[in-house]
């Protein structure tokens, strides 16, 4: 089994490509989820054992942020985000097999964005009442259902197992950053976050066409609408109460 992790790590690293076709194993469903757990595990050591105030000396972090059952809780909000991530995924894929790309990229950042503007308004003294920015929440979101509903069940476990797999870039882009906090250079650690999206917005977009058929600028906006959208997913549990002020905040941290 970590063998197979192993290649199907590199795989990614080498070409998303065939990390996407290798995704239609059903075997490696398994090794995908260990690579998550590695990934999940990983940053949770990091950042438990990272300086509080490393890269940020005026971060507003509290000392106590360097107990591993904080950063434990923080690690536990992963799976349900990862699971967000994946249902909007698969809800753009449906979304933008059909139609005119031009219509469907106004549709799609017009959708993306209502959750957004319903967080700052609700967000503004006097703003909107907690009863309408959860039902706008929950209709934009449930929106997703019937696509949902529209994606071949033979479909979903390729993708999760994509989905899964490409965590394997973020748990090596662990070294970058491990080696700048040794070095004492905050420009690395910044440079190796960012550098870590574009090469997983780049790694999803070129296995999420081979997977699915999607030409890549549709493939590239269910990546990109997915992220902005699991962002949002993320808030607005904040705002609903659900998720700790201090976990979002060590959420957007890491």
């Amino acid at each position: 089994m970590l063998s197979q992790a192993l290649r199907f790590c590199l795989r990614f690293v080498t070409s998303p490509r065939k990390a996407a076709q290798d995704s239609r194993r059903p075997e490696l469903l398994a090794p995908a989820v260990w690579i998550y757990a590695a990934f999940t595990l990983g940053y949770m050591l990091f950042y438990w054992l990272k300086p509080w105030d490393f890269p940020d000396v005026n971060a507003a972090f509290p000392h106590d942020t360097q107990n591993l059952f904080f950063w434990a809780k923080v690690m536990a909000w992963q799976p349900p985000l990862e699971a967000a991530w994946i249902l909007l995924l698969a809800g753009w894929v449906v979304f933008f097999r059909s139609g005119k790309l031009g219509l469907r990229m106004i549709l799609g950042v017009a959708w993306t964005a209502a959750p957004i503007v319903l967080i700052v308004l609700y967000a503004q003294k006097q703003g909107l009442p907690k009863p309408a920015f959860a039902a706008g929440t929950a209709l934009a979101f449930g929106a997703f259902y019937p696509f949902l509903a529209r994606l071949p069940r033979e479909h979903w476990r390729p993708l999760v197992t994509f989905m899964l797999g490409l965590n394997a870039l973020g748990l090596i882009m662990l070294a970058p950053m491990i080696v700048s906090v040794f070095a004492g250079s905050p420009g690395l650690f910044q440079f190796s976050q960012i550098a870590g999206g574009l090469w997983l917005l780049a790694a999803g977009t070129i296995g999420l066409r081979e997977l699915t058929g999607l030409r890549l600028p549709r493939a590239f906006l269910c990546v990109l609408f997915a992220m902005f959208l699991q962002i949002a997913f993320a808030f607005a549990l904040f705002f609903l109460g659900a998720v700790p002020k201090e976990i979002l905040k060590a959420l957007l941290y890491s």
